[in-house]
């Protein structure tokens, strides 16, 4: 064993010397540390317990310049006997790394939380609460909350795209031909919600459900979103006719004539992520209620625009984008417990 291990320094030392690159030498390691891919076993050998997985939390959010989320205070100080981990003497509040996120209130442990962040980010094409629910040993309400809550930090607070953007729309939903004859409407988007998408040439993806894709509704959610300087890739929609009015660049393929890329001009890259979210949609999730499909759409969206990566640096991303934000059980549901 040590002969085998003497003979690949050797080699990759060779390799140096010669200005060669090792990468393959060292092979799908070195790519998952590129990439920040770790299993789930080396996540639990980095966060053992849940003191490891409140000091990693800690870390991640104050560093060494411990604040009050409350009132920014930089007096505030670690509590040994209150009921919450630290407090403050400006405001005279007790608070934990929970308060001020998503997490706030939650009695989950926090190594749950970090599990699941990371399991959301290892499954490309999402998991469902039920797997959840069973991955982290909770209840399936427990576990649904749970989901929507990270969802709802997935939401990109950056909406602003520009340089090249591709631009379409589609629909999500049940298909017509599963329904009972009685629920039928004979019409293939009815039932369905229109969902439109944004992807940056090589860049990030922005998806949201809209009331419709009447031109007034595809026109101002193109001016909310895109730099107007922006060059913009779309279908033959006529609800993007107007763009050009607007400043922008845009060119079109027409779907409808069997033209799905000219030159530089294509819609390929969105339609893609629309793939990937109606996969999700089939074969996860089976159902996205139109009450929660911005947070669905958030959730494919970042998961997008991260990569494959699922590990310490993208997770520590992921709690970044939850502070600030706050979503109770009664606001995801209409309904206290």
């Amino acid at each position: 064993m040590m002969t085998a291990q003497m003979n690949i320094d050797e080699t990759l030392e060779i390799m140096r010397n010669q200005n060669i690159d090792t990468s393959e030498v060292v092979g799908a390691k070195t790519n998952k540390d590129k990439k920040d891919i770790i299993s789930l076993y080396q996540l639990m050998e980095r966060i053992p317990d849940e003191e490891a997985a409140v000091a990693y939390l800690e870390e991640l959010r104050w560093g060494e310049r411990l604040y009050c989320p409350k009132c920014g205070s930089l007096d505030a100080k670690r509590s040994e006997t209150g009921p919450m981990s630290h407090w403050c003497p400006d405001c005279r509040r007790f608070f934990s790394v929970r308060t001020g996120t998503v997490m706030a209130c939650s009695q989950l442990p926090l190594r749950k939380w970090i599990m699941a962040v990371h399991l959301i980010h290892s499954n490309r094409k999402g998991i469902n609460s039920v797997q959840i629910q069973n991955e982290l040993g909770t209840t399936y309400k427990t576990a649904w909350f749970l989901m929507h809550r990270i969802r709802e930090g997935m939401q990109d607070e950056d909406r602003w795209l520009e340089g090249v953007v591709e631009i379409d729309e589609t629909y999500i939903g049940g298909r017509e031909y599963n329904k009972h004859a009685s629920k039928k409407t004979h019409t293939k988007t009815e039932c369905k919600i229109p969902v439109m998408g944004f992807k940056e040439r090589d860049g990030k993806v922005l998806a949201f459900p809209v009331i419709d894709t009447e031109r007034d509704t595809l026109k101002l959610r193109v001016f909310e979103n895109v730099h107007p300087d922006s060059k913009v890739y779309t279908d033959g929609h006529y609800g993007y006719s107007p763009l050009a009015k607007l400043g922008y660049d845009r060119e079109s393929v027409s779907h409808r004539n069997g033209e799905y890329v000219r030159g530089d001009v294509t819609t390929n890259g969105i339609e893609s992520f629309w793939s990937l979210l109606k996969r999700g949609y089939i074969g996860v999730y089976h159902y996205m209620s139109p009450q929660h499909l911005h947070r669905y759409a958030n959730e494919f969206a970042c998961r997008q625009n991260e990569g494959p990566g699922n590990g310490f640096a993208t997770i520590g991303r992921a709690f970044a984008r939850m502070n600030g934000k706050r979503l109770t059980y009664k606001q995801l549901t209409g309904r206290r417990f």
